[in-house]
């Protein structure tokens, strides 16, 4: 037999095995012909930059090559990732897209994609991660995505879906991430969702859900994060909350829920964020509430709960960097210890009954906004404004709508070079201003009005060149309106009216170009306006 016809077959075999791995560029095995042929059926309801799908082309045949995909590196090479997070794009998300049949990762994100999701992406058996966040998606989440076997994380945050909340989520056995906030859902809260064997993050902030928080009776629920921020959830909270044992972040934020805060969720030992702001609860706050070493973060504002502060609050608080408890019924002092809880940040305790004075809160060395509004708390000497020059990351400070009386003191110009916010109106604070306001160079809204200030308004504020809002109205102040008025360029809002003031208006503030309010009467002003 001539030597031709022994290679021969031999050849043919070795062609057929180069096929099957897909190792020759025009050799295309079936599975991944398959791959290709669905990613130019997705392509086809696509549109958006050229440059994006420019490499998915049909006469491209390696798709490991196209933009956005990624493959497997063993042959035969299987896409397993399809990547075009903020690319742009539009239309709406194929079918076709269930027939890549080896992804793992399905990643459309922050695009403008619209219509429905499809059912088949529940087919996807090796789906791990489904992130269609920020797109224009509408109409119902598929059941069929709980029947993905290894589907661990989904994303449909920021879109207009609509609709209940599929309950095959919450019966998942490999489901731990699910975000759905920022979309249109309605109907109850699936009671499983709460009773889960897997999920560990759940975001449904900012929907339309109804009803009551479901009881939770599983022993060991695994969820560590929980947010039902910005929804329409009634009812009492349930002791049983206190049963997801391994939370770490709790918000129900902007609901309507009543009632008093559970004791129970005192003693859920990893809590660090707890948020019930904008509720209806009543009541006392729990003492355990006020007892857990691991919290970093509570905010119990915009409620009607009463009752004092506990006076060792910062040794039960130790690690407390946000503490909301504004806009509730809480009365007495501000405890004496507060001052002592050195990682506070933010400390919000406007619109209650609070009295007494001030504390020093100098020795709060992290300290960035203090909001001790609408109270009833006075100055003293204003020793804590000399102590307040030691918070050296201090932003804002609100005093408004207190009991401070006296002189501002000089000490106020040693607040700290990062403050941008001062308000201290409606109080009864006499006497001038303190020229060296001057120094606080940061500053973007000054806020003295509706006090008995009198004197003259320093040139120094004119050294404030960052301000943008500046009211000093319905006061006693007397003299001119300085020159250097002229030096504030980012002036939006002006306001001097209901005072004492004489002369001319300065014709620098023509300078203030950004004005859009400027009120000047009830004074005895001459001269012209720009």
């Amino acid at each position: 037999m001539p030597s031709s016809a022994v290679l021969f077959p031999s050849f043919v075999w070795f062609l057929y095995l180069f096929c099957f791995l897909c190792s020759l560029p025009l050799a295309i095995c079936k599975e991944t012909e398959n791959d290709r042929q669905a990613l130019l059926c997705f392509k086809s309801r696509l549109s958006g930059p050229a440059r994006v799908l420019a490499s998915w082309s049909n006469k491209s045949f390696d798709v490991c090559e196209w933009h956005g995909i990624t493959c497997s590196k063993p042959y035969p090479r299987r896409v397993i990732a399809l990547d075009l997070e903020s690319e742009g794009i539009s239309g709406s998300i194929s079918p076709c897209v269930a027939n890549l049949t080896s992804i793992t990762r399905l990643q459309l994100s922050n695009n403008n994609l619209s219509g429905g999701i499809p059912s088949e992406i529940g087919l996807l058996r090796r789906l791990r991660e489904l992130n269609l966040s920020r797109n224009n998606l509408e109409g119902n989440i598929p059941p069929s995505l709980g029947s993905s076997p290894s589907l661990t994380y989904v994303n449909l945050g920021v879109n207009a879906l609509t609709g209940v909340i599929p309950e095959s989520l919450a019966y998942s056995s490999s489901l731990r991430i699910l975000w759905l906030n920022s979309n249109s859902l309605g109907g109850k809260l699936p009671k499983a969702l709460f009773n889960t064997s897997s999920l560990v993050d759940i975001s449904l902030q900012q929907n339309n859900l109804v009803g009551s928080i479901p009881v939770v009776t599983a022993t060991y629920p695994p969820i560590e994060y929980l947010d039902l921020s910005d929804n329409h959830i009634s009812g009492k909270m349930p002791s049983s909350l206190g049963n997801l044992s391994s939370l770490v972040d709790l918000r129900l934020t902007g609901n309507n829920l009543v009632g008093s805060i559970p004791e129970s969720l005192g003693h859920i030992s990893p809590l660090q964020i707890l948020a019930l702001t904008a509720n209806n609860l009543s009541g006392t706050v729990p003492p355990s509430l006020f007892n857990m070493s691991s919290l970093t973060f509570l905010s119990l504002g915009n409620n009607s709960l009463a009752g004092r502060l506990p006076p060792n609050i910062s040794y039960t608080l130790p690690n407390i960097q946000t503490l909301v408890l504004s806009t509730n019924k809480f009365d007495g002092p501000i405890p004496a210890s507060l001052p002592k809880a050195y990682n506070l940040r933010r400390l919000y305790l406007y619109n209650n009954t609070l009295t007494g004075f001030i504390p020093f809160f100098g020795t709060l060395p992290n300290l960035e906004e203090l909001d001790l509004s609408y109270n009833r708390l006075e100055a003293g000497n204003w020793g804590f404004m000399s102590s307040l020059t030691n918070c050296t990351r201090l932003t804002k400070l609100l005093l408004v709508g207190n009991h401070l009386q006296g002189k501002m003191p000089s000490s106020i110009g040693n607040l700290s070079d990062s403050l941008e916010w001062l308000w201290l109106r409606e109080n009864k604070i006499s006497g001038p201003i303190p020229p060296e306001i001057g120094n606080l160079k940061s500053l973007t809204r000054v806020y003295m009005d509706y006090n008995l200030i009198t004197g003259n308004i320093p040139p120094t504020i004119g050294n404030l060149h960052r301000l943008v809002h500046l009211s000093f109205a319905h006061n006693k102040l007397s003299g001119q309106i300085p020159d250097t008025i002229g030096n504030l360029v980012k002036l939006i809002s002006l306001k001097l009216d209901e005072n004492n003031i004489s002369g001319r208006i300065p014709a620098s503030i023509g300078s203030c170009t950004q004005l859009e309010e400027l009120n000047l009467r009830q004074n005895s002003l001459g001269g012209s306006i720009f």
